[in-house]
């Protein structure tokens, strides 16, 4: 009998064992697809001075944007009114824009609404971003209050979005308890984001960059302002009513299918049960693009008068820009019968870069 405990002992160690590594090298997020993850703000005791950061781990499997583009990050009351239902406190927005004489794919864009304009106040670019699928990418949005709204998106630890206010003394739209914080679901003409999430972060206080940061590897676990971590690994806990509790912290969140009437204006929000995904790894994220450097004679790389020219003589696929973080700037995709391709960079673009031709390395030096 001894044996035999003995036995089930050691399987169910090995068992352990073999889940634990499986799950480190198959790490779970949660699959959006049309839905939008959500968290409650009436849980959360917030008001309009209140800062709190919003982060989380995205991976977009591909774009097929509505007529204004596809839905990202949002703050809105689906059951409220025109304004509060499709566009709320804030929205962002991923689409295509026209860049001189090139249309550059996949550009967000965010906005507020102040009451003292008819339109959004459009955040401003302190960097480009250009989304690309099936790479992750770090997202941080930090709100705090200090005379006037104080609001910017992180990008990867990098200030890439800030609000700055249309005129002084600018006010937003008010604060309601029956907004939920989202990310994706479809809005007016702008599509759902298909996409992987994963380690989303809620804090009562605005993380310095710093902290963003390092909240990339891991979430801030020991600080008293993490309100809920959602790492999805071990699936979901969820109450009668299909909310899922955090990992880490008192709050709750859920899927959302938001209904819309006709004319696609949304008109309520629906929990859905959570599906499971890919998730992220990021210690191998941050690590970059682990492919060689280029050796192969046949490829031809140079720039002259701002343009970067690539030469290839079996055909060329695709090309990425990278900045010397691993950072993506741009991506081209061909049907490999162009054998050269012209990419304008911009001005400011300085120092190391690095060129994905096909599935292959280059790095440069742009002075």
């Amino acid at each position: 009998m001894k044996s035999y405990k003995l036995f089930l002992l050691l399987m169910l160690l090995l068992l352990s064992t073999r889940l634990v590594k499986a799950n480190e090298n198959q790490p779970c997020g949660i699959d959006l697809g049309e839905y939008a993850f959500g968290i409650p703000v009436e849980q959360l005791n917030f008001n309009n001075q209140t800062p709190f950061t919003f982060s989380f781990w995205v991976n977009i499997k591909e774009f097929n944007h509505g007529t204004y583009g596809t839905q990202f990050i949002n703050i809105r009351n689906p059951n409220g009114d025109w304004i509060s239902c499709d566009f709320g406190y804030l929205w962002s927005i991923i689409m295509t824009e026209e860049y001189g004489n090139l249309l550059r794919e996949d550009i967000l864009s965010m906005s507020t609404w102040e009451m003292e304009c008819s339109t959004g106040t459009l955040f401003q670019n302190l960097k480009e971003c250009q989304f690309y699928p099936k790479k992750w990418v770090y997202v941080s949005f930090v709100f705090y209050y200090a005379n006037f709204p104080q609001m910017m998106l992180y990008i990867n630890g990098e200030p890439t979005l800030k609000y700055v206010p249309t005129y002084e003394g600018s006010t937003l739209r008010p604060w309601y308890d029956e907004y939920i914080i989202m990310i994706g679901g479809p809005a007016f003409e702008r599509a759902p984001l298909n996409a992987y999430i994963d380690k989303v972060q809620l804090y009562n206080k605005a993380l310095s960059q710093t902290e963003i940061q390092t909240s990339m590897t891991d979430p801030l676990l020991n600080d008293e302002s993490l309100l809920g971590y959602w790492d999805f690994e071990d699936g979901s806990t969820t109450d009668a009513e299909g909310f899922m509790l955090a990992d880490n912290g008192t709050i709750k969140a859920t899927m959302y299918k938001i209904q819309q009437a006709e004319g696609g204006i949304s008109s309520g929000a629906e929990i859905q049960p959570f599906t499971y995904g890919e998730g992220v790894n990021p210690e191998s994220v941050l690590q970059g693009i682990e492919e060689n450097i280029i050796s192969d004679n046949k490829t031809k790389a140079y720039i002259a008068n701002g343009v970067f020219n690539v030469e290839k003589e079996e055909g060329i696929t695709s090309v990425e820009v990278y900045n010397s973080l691993g950072t993506p700037l741009f991506r081209r995709e061909t049907g490999g019968e162009d054998t050269s391709i012209q990419i304008p960079l911009p001005a400011t673009l300085k120092g190391v870069i690095i060129v994905k031709v096909n599935n292959e390395v280059i790095k440069m030096m742009l002075k």
